[in-house]
């Protein structure tokens, strides 16, 4: 018999005594309760903090003790105090819009012989509406070209020609005694903290000739409703000559809302 065959006949018998048998199954139990532990207790315990956790955060929400119809009778409440905060919008928006059409404005498409008809008309109507005031018009082009290049591009021009419009009318409806200069500036977008936009802006740059009493009446008339316009500057001159007591330069904004 090999000296291999007697070790393993020796190991064998070491093995199958009691004592062997006993270790073996205390080794069997500690390594059992070992994995039992790691695998099962300590990851049912991190579940039962984590549910505990979350019971709390529920117990301690305002909807906690709410049932189905109270919790319906609070959406319905959100839903009607939203929309009376839209519709508070609606009206503050109305009320501060240079123009009154401006839904029509915003949606209608406009092509450039629209554009460059509209530029016409409107020059020769505040040229008639100076010459009847007696009232000098020296800007006769608005300062507003008849070249465009894209469909975008007209509607923002069409949208300062009316700006224009509307503030060159309300000047010679004040009796400015004359209107030195008015051209539209670039459009201004103002969106809100998603990149939605609220409103455009279009500014103005004005220059006129007036005196004191009719300053005051045209600066009321740009907060009246349906031509409303903000003033980004304004700067008050003494006027060139002694009829015309003021020089004012200011850049005034029309709004339209979306």
């Amino acid at each position: 018999m090999s000296f291999s065959n007697l070790h393993i006949q020796s190991a064998f018998r070491l093995f199958s005594t009691e004592r062997a048998q006993v270790v073996l199954i205390m080794l069997f139990i500690v390594v059992s309760a070992f994995c039992t532990v790691r695998f099962v207790v300590v990851p049912q315990r991190e579940m039962a903090e984590n549910n505990r956790m979350v019971r709390e955060q529920l117990e301690g929400s305002r909807y906690a003790n709410l049932s189905i119809a109270n919790m319906q009778t609070i959406a319905d409440h959100e839903a009607a105090v939203l929309g009376q905060l839209s519709n508070e919008w609606s009206r503050i928006a109305e009320r501060l819009s240079a123009f009154p059409n401006q839904t029509v404005l915003r949606n209608t498409a406009v092509n450039r012989i629209d554009y460059k008809v509209e530029l016409y008309e409107i020059r020769q109507r505040l040229q008639e509406k100076s010459g009847e005031l007696k009232i000098q018009l020296l800007p006769v082009e608005l300062g507003l070209d008849e070249t465009v290049t894209s469909g975008e591009a007209v509607r923002t021009r069409m949208l300062q020609l009316k700006a224009v419009e509307k503030l060159a009318d309300l000047a010679l409806d004040r009796q400015i005694q004359r209107l030195v200069e008015i051209y539209p500036l670039s459009p201004v977008a103002h969106t809100d903290k998603n990149g939605t936009r609220i409103f455009e802006e279009f500014p103005v740059r004005m220059e006129c000739d007036v005196d004191f009493e009719h300053l005051y009446t045209f600066f009321q008339s740009v907060f009246e409703e349906n031509q409303v316009f903000t003033f980004r500057n304004v700067r008050i001159e003494s006027g060139p000559t002694f009829d015309s007591k003021l020089r004012v330069k200011a850049i005034l904004s029309a709004l339209l809302f979306e």
